[in-house]
């Protein structure tokens, strides 16, 4: 009884049946039209031979003669037959296909819903993702697919819960690190150029860490921003004071361009992502290259593009570039140091701000990151 019920609800069986009655209407119209035009021709064809036989004399012979005009009615016919035919097919596939889409408009509201995930947004649409109506297949289908997001969404958790409890352990002890090196150094003159190189390289992986650890924490807080008036122009100034030094230790120079722009946003927030795509552009440069900042006003909206000549991006780092942990080690070698977050919390922030960013390829070389924000 059960297996019955179902396999009338199956997609399979509704297509099957759709396609039937389909056909038979098809055949149904054609013939009942094809018949009641044969039905006026044979009554027209009666009705001329009476006349024919009234006018002749009972002993005279008749002779039926066929003229143009009844050749020309049967060519009618055929004609008359292939529009009826022609008009039925139409008609048929005009109703299968409307049955068919109403059939399968599930399926198309579950691919809707399946486009719309993303990992920051799936804890409230996981349980909207479960078709209520549909062939059985497509509600099995969408229940697997809840199930399947369920599961990775709680592994996501996981794993992002286990990176911030990390960071919050190493906070600690890479502030006491750092301290004990200050310490050190004011009460220790070294002259020897090993310790110094030494001292040096602690310096700068206790920094790396560090970084790590403060952009894991903010990608996992929760904060409301904080919006107001900001100039765009002013905040980028104050980045790329701030990123200076690293630009002349490779050599590259840094510029913006664009007239300043007040815009309504959090400045903590939107520092921290231009910090991370000015660091980026840096960082991946290449030796006397250049990054550029570029300011573009635009009806509703400011648009910043961080234009580098560095080692640029193929179409699947690309695609990519936003993702958490994600590094391009293929152009991006073992050399040059990064965790693959930075991008990511740009794009956490953007989400928090209302903008959206992009990148694309900055001929003849390099990439161009934009970001656009509402005023």
């Amino acid at each position: 009884m059960i297996r019955n019920k179902l396999s009338s609800k199956s997609i399979i069986v509704k297509l099957t049946f759709v396609t039937i009655i389909s056909f038979v209407i098809m055949l149904l119209v054609s013939n009942y039209m094809i018949g009641q035009k044969q039905m006026q021709i044979a009554q027209e064809l009666t009705k001329h031979l009476e006349e024919s036989i009234n006018a002749v004399e009972p002993d005279n012979k008749l002779l039926f003669v066929i003229d143009e005009a009844q050749i020309q009615t049967m060519a009618e016919y055929q004609v008359y037959a292939g529009i009826v035919m022609a008009v039925t097919i139409l008609i048929g596939s005009t109703i299968f296909i409307i049955v068919i889409r109403r059939i399968l408009y599930p399926l198309k509201a579950l691919t809707e819903k399946v486009n719309q995930i993303d990992m920051e947004n799936v804890v409230h649409i996981q349980n909207d993702i479960a078709i209520k109506q549909g062939s059985y297949e497509l509600k099995a289908l969408s229940e697997s697919f809840q199930r399947a997001i369920v599961k990775i969404y709680e592994n996501y958790e996981k794993q992002r819960q286990f990176s911030v409890n990390v960071a919050h352990e190493l906070r600690t002890p890479l502030a006491v690190l750092r301290t004990k090196i200050d310490v050190f150094k004011k009460k220790n003159d070294v002259k020897d150029e090993k310790v110094n190189t030494f001292i040096l390289t602690i310096e700068k992986n206790i920094a790396r860490l560090s970084d790590l650890v403060e952009e894991i924490l903010f990608l996992s807080r929760d904060t409301t921003p904080d919006i107001k008036k900001i100039s765009v122009k002013t905040l980028i100034s104050e980045v790329m004071f701030d990123l200076e030094d690293k630009a002349l230790e490779n050599n590259i120079s840094l510029s913006v361009e664009g007239e300043d722009i007040l815009i309504d946003s959090d400045d903590i927030m939107l520092e921290r992502a231009l910090y991370n795509l000015i660091n980026n552009a840096i960082k991946y440069n290449l030796p006397n290259g250049d990054c550029k900042v570029e300011i573009v006003d635009r009806p509703k909206e400011v648009e910043i593009n961080v234009k580098d000549t560095g080692i640029g991006m193929n179409d699947d780092e690309k695609m990519h570039a936003f993702d958490l942990f994600y590094r391009a080690d293929e152009s991006r070698n073992n050399t040059i140091s990064g965790y693959g977050i930075g991008l990511a919390l740009v794009k956490d922030i953007m989400q928090r701000l209302g903008g959206k960013i992009s990148v694309k390829d900055n001929n003849p070389r390099g990439c161009i990151f934009s970001i656009r924000l509402k005023k």
